[in-house]
């Protein structure tokens, strides 16, 4: 597995000259794993890394920053960070913690689901039994899907048993790292479920801040720089791992477009909601949708 924050941390000492190491620990060696921003916080690690949706139980729009169903595609999402007003929302919405966030790592578009049994219609996502874990759950709920979560390593036994019949891991390199191929028939392509994964990395902003410029620079640079280096290493692999898909025989298509379009409709509406419920939700989510419509009406045009 690519080891990007090791990586970036070396390069950081590198540029440094040394006057700035960071110590690596792996997950829940510190803190427990997917607490790190708590960490970060209160003293207990001075930078963590991990996605922004383990923080929704401070957050309701924690989700939002790492990825939305009908969303943001990977360069959409670094380009709403970098210039579309997502950095400045994150900062607001954590502006009570001493944090600060950077880019971190943005991956490809996932599958959009492995399934024992073909999928064409509304109709066959109708009493589906579905793994996922995101948003896109309770979307396929809506649509009448029966969703279950399951932790990863749970996937392979369920789908071979019969307990569930389709399920969303994650991109190609992975799925195949599971061993996918030997229990789901079916292979369905599609960015919009899960256009991207985006996992920041976040710093004790009051240490980073009493650095000098010229490290605090580094810091930025070298840990932003990871988010293209991540993309490509992840997405050579997810090429890989589709000829690998092909070669086993695995029935590989498209997602159908009725269902995506269902999808994407449901998702529209569960967004609504959500926003109507809170109003920092609302100002992010549009900004997305804003910048999603903007930036598709210009190349559309060229």
């Amino acid at each position: 597995m690519y080891q990007g924050l090791e990586e970036t941390a070396n390069f950081i000492a590198q540029a440094s000259g040394g006057r700035l190491i960071i110590e690596v620990n792996p997950a829940g060696a510190l803190v427990e794993a997917t607490k790190e921003f708590d960490g970060v916080h209160g003293g207990v690690i001075q930078l963590g890394t991990g996605a922004a949706s383990y923080w929704r139980d401070k957050f309701p729009a924690a989700g939002l920053f790492t990825f939305t169903v009908g969303g943001l595609s990977p360069m959409e999402s670094l380009y709403w960070w970098m210039t579309g007003g997502g950095k400045e929302l994150l900062h607001r919405m954590i502006a009570d913690y001493d944090v600060k966030a950077f880019a971190g790592e943005i991956t490809p578009p996932e599958i959009f689901l492995q399934s024992t049994v073909p999928l064409e219609t509304l109709d066959d996502i109708k009493g589906l039994k579905i793994r996922t874990a995101g948003d896109d759950g309770e979307i396929f709920a809506r649509m009448g899907a029966s969703v279950v979560f399951l932790p990863a390593g749970e996937i392979y036994e369920s789908m071979q048993r019969g307990v569930i019949d389709a399920a969303q891991l994650s991109t190609p390199a992975l799925d195949w790292s599971f061993g996918m191929q030997e229990v789901a028939d079916y292979l369905y392509l599609s960015g919009v479920r899960q256009p991207a994964d985006w996992s920041l990395f976040f710093v004790k902003k009051s240490e980073f801040e009493a650095l000098p410029d010229d490290l605090k620079r580094i810091v930025e640079a070298e840990m932003e720089a990871l988010t293209p280096r991540f993309y490509g290493w992840l997405m050579t692999r997810d090429i890989e791992a589709m000829k690998n898909f092909k070669e086993y025989g695995t029935n590989i298509a498209p997602a159908s477009k009725e269902i995506v379009d269902e999808l994407v409709r449901q998702a529209r509406i569960f967004y609504e909601e959500k926003a109507a419920e809170d109003p920092f939700f609302a100002e992010v989510i549009h900004s997305i949708w804003d910048f999603q419509k903007l930036y598709r009406e210009t190349w559309e045009r060229l």
